[in-house]
């Protein structure tokens, strides 16, 4: 069904009757064709051939290509039914470039330092990769490396409040994040004021690529964040094996980013109530530990008891007290916490022109333990950050793309865009305008173990709120969409 620059015209005829010599090709090919094309698109040509011309057999497909191809149309890609891959997201033959076009020699310096900040930033993984072979290789800094390494394995992501490290001051360098946030440039924009007596989980969609405008909207706080929600923290998550590469956890933590587990999120936003958080439990541990070995501040209050405010005395963990009766302290308030909801499956269906959602149960549960509010955000210009090869579901990439998945938590689009001195060829984003808006918050019923029902509620109403958001500002922010948005539960 694809159309190639050196195949010949489409025929709609494929009987032999219909193939003349070649000697009468040129004037049949043109009275026939023409005839053929007529009598598919209902309409009247008045052409000297007493032929007669009958509608051939043909799907829906078919016809819809023979009408592009009137209307000088050529479809780019090919409709396979998929799955897990909507059909007319899948790549077929790209039209033929006429040429690279290069970045003239005089730009503005400060396009410049933008463009540099972007491929920095796409690199970090790489440099910190580097940085780790460089030490493995130098024996003189071994003695530094290895206990770095028993830490980096056995130590898990902050996850009692919002992550930060030595390096934080220098790494949330708001100048030099601005650069980043004003190549494309992002804009971050609120549906509603938000209580800072709240805490909320914030659905990033879609995934795109590499969620540039999730780590410029919510991780620089360089657009506005502060202004739009004062009193109201946020937390972006990234899975735990990133938290496992040499450096690169440093560079994540120093940038305030949080493991996605379940363990973090529910620690971030304050605990569950009448659950005791993996902190209390270490208390209890040392608590119960023999006197030699702990340290008591001065003016402890007594191993059998302490008194509360209401004057009576209540045991501590020293006695028989159980983990469990650990009294714990008020909830946090004002915590936020960014997933991105989609993950890996989701980067698959990133195409320029679309919005493909992939709704997932997990953070709607994780809500209603902690009773925080559900938040939608949606990204306008996202998927538009680069162009992505989609292969079909019976080919080998695409079933090594699943199987990284399965085995690492993530996948390897086939992606491509600018380059840093031309505009075709590059893995550096298009210019393109990303808007992130943020939806109006969804109040849960706290509950340590939801029921299905509420949840499969909770996501209807999610959905509805995405709707509004698709509905309210693609005509302002997504003029040249291909489709309307899409979302797969």
């Amino acid at each position: 069904m694809c159309s190639s620059p050196g195949a010949p015209d489409f025929h709609p005829f494929h009987h032999p009757s219909f193939h003349p010599s070649p000697r009468q090709q040129p004037i049949a090919k043109s009275a026939r064709s023409q005839r053929a094309m007529a009598a598919i698109l209902d309409e009247s040509v008045d052409i000297a051939d007493p032929t007669p011309i009958r509608k051939p057999a043909m799907d829906a497909d078919d016809i819809t290509l023979i009408k592009q191809r009137a209307n000088g149309i050529k479809r780019t890609f090919s409709v396979v039914q998929h799955d897990d891959v909507p059909s007319e997201l899948v790549t077929g033959t790209a039209p033929p470039r006429r040429g690279i076009r290069w970045a003239p020699l005089v730009i503005p310096i400060r396009r410049r330092i933008e463009t540099l900040v972007v491929v920095l930033v796409q690199l970090a993984g790489l440099i910190a990769l580097a940085m780790f072979w460089f030490t493995a290789a130098n024996p003189l800094t071994w003695p530094l490396l290895i206990p770095y390494l028993i830490h980096l394995s056995l130590r898990s992501p902050p996850h009692d409040g919002p992550p930060s490290n030595i390096f934080s001051p220098i790494l949330r360098n708001r100048k030099f994040w601005s650069y980043f946030t004003s190549y494309f440039p992002m804009h971050l924009h609120r549906s509603v004021e938000l209580s800072p007596d709240e805490n909320y989980i914030f659905g990033y969609h879609p995934h795109g690529i590499i969620s540039h405008g999730a780590w410029g909207n919510f991780v620089t706080k360089t657009t506005g964040w502060h202004e739009l929600f004062p009193g109201v923290s946020n937390t972006v998550l990234t899975l735990e094996t990133n938290f496992r590469l040499p450096f690169y956890r440093e560079y994540l933590i120093g940038m305030g980013l949080g493991s996605v587990s379940r363990k973090s999120c529910e620690g971030l936003l304050g605990g569950v109530v009448g659950e005791v958080s993996e902190a209390d439990v270490h208390r209890t541990i040392w608590d119960r530990a023999p006197s030699v070995f702990r340290r008591r501040k001065a003016g402890a209050a007594a191993v059998s008891g302490t008194s509360t405010p209401t004057g009576t005395s209540t045991p501590t963990a020293a006695s028989s007290t159980t983990a469990v009766e650990v009294e714990k302290g008020p909830m946090k308030r004002g915590q936020g916490i960014t997933i991105v909801i989609g993950g890996a499956q989701e980067s698959l269906f990133a195409k320029p022109g679309t919005m493909t959602l992939k709704m997932r149960k997990g953070f709607l549960r994780v809500a209603v333990r902690t009773g925080a509010h559900l938040v939608p955000v949606l990204s306008f210009g996202e998927n538009d950050l680069f162009d992505q090869l989609i292969p079909e579901k019976s080919s080998l990439i695409h079933k090594v793309q699943i199987l990284v998945k399965k085995v690492f938590g993530f996948t390897i689009p086939l992606f491509h865009a600018r380059g840093i001195f031309n505009y075709d060829v590059g893995l550096v984003p298009y210019r393109t305008p990303v808007n992130t808006v943020v939806g109006r918050p969804i109040p849960t019923v706290q509950c340590p173990d939801p029921r299905d029902d509420y949840i499969d509620e909770l996501q209807d109403q999610y959905c509805a709120e995405l709707e509004r958001l698709w509905e309210e500002h693609k005509e302002r922010f997504a003029p040249d969409r291909r489709g309307e948005m899409r979302i797969i539960r």
